[in-house]
Formats: structure tokens, C-alpha cells, sequence
């Protein structure tokens, strides 16, 4: 037997904010799971610390308002270690488009 889980990753704008929200039907927890916001305009290869606008665990419940403007363009990612006390790999990944609300240019400063 084949068990099958699922993660997600949703974006959208309440306030003016860029808000996220996950969910799992996992019955274990990512290996120190964490939400990120990166600065730029694409992916990092290899995440690392100057590479990220915000973040929070993804056990501090299960949305997230990180105080960023909303805007299109924001690259976002679920990520947890692999393996354990290893380098952080993206296994969700969005990026802010039209479709998720109003399309404004996201402000990087």
C-alpha cells in the first residue's frame, strides 16, 4: 500500500499585505519546516539567509501576514531541512501573480 500526502502553499493580499497560508494531510512534520519570502526575482539556487525578504516556522500556525506589501512577483517557498541538520530545500514554491489579487508592483526595499 501506497500512502499519499500532500503540501500546499497559497498566497494572497489582505490589508495591502502579501499573506501566506499551507496546509499538510501529512501525519509527520517537515524536518524543521520553514515558510520563505525571497528578495529578487527568481529562485535561489542555494538558499541562504541573504537571500530571504522574510520567514517564519511553519509551526506558528498555519497562515502568515509577513508584513511585506503585496504585490506580483514575490517568490515564496515551504522548505525544510534534507536531511536532518542538512542545507534547506524548497518543496512548495509560488510566485505572486495577477490571479491571486490586485496586480501592483511588489516593493523590495
Amino acid at each position: 500500500m501506497t500512502d499519499n500526502f500532500e503540501w500546499s502553499l497559497e498566497a494572497y493580499e489582505n490589508h495591502g499585505n502579501l499573506w501566506l497560508k499551507w496546509s499538510t494531510n501529512s501525519p509527520f512534520r517537515d524536518q524543521q519546516g520553514q515558510i520563505f519570502v525571497y528578495n529578487g526575482n527568481s529562485f535561489p539556487e542555494k538558499p541562504a539567509n541573504t537571500d530571504l525578504a522574510k520567514w517564519t516556522w511553519d509551526t506558528n500556525g498555519n497562515e502568515w501576514d509577513t508584513g511585506l506589501p503585496w504585490g506580483t512577483g514575490w517568490h515564496c517557498a515551504r522548505g525544510a531541512e534534507a536531511p536532518v541538520n542538512g542545507p534547506y530545500v524548497s518543496f512548495c514554491r509560488l510566485v505572486t501573480n495577477s490571479s491571486m489579487g490586485p496586480n501592483v508592483a511588489k516593493n523590495t526595499k
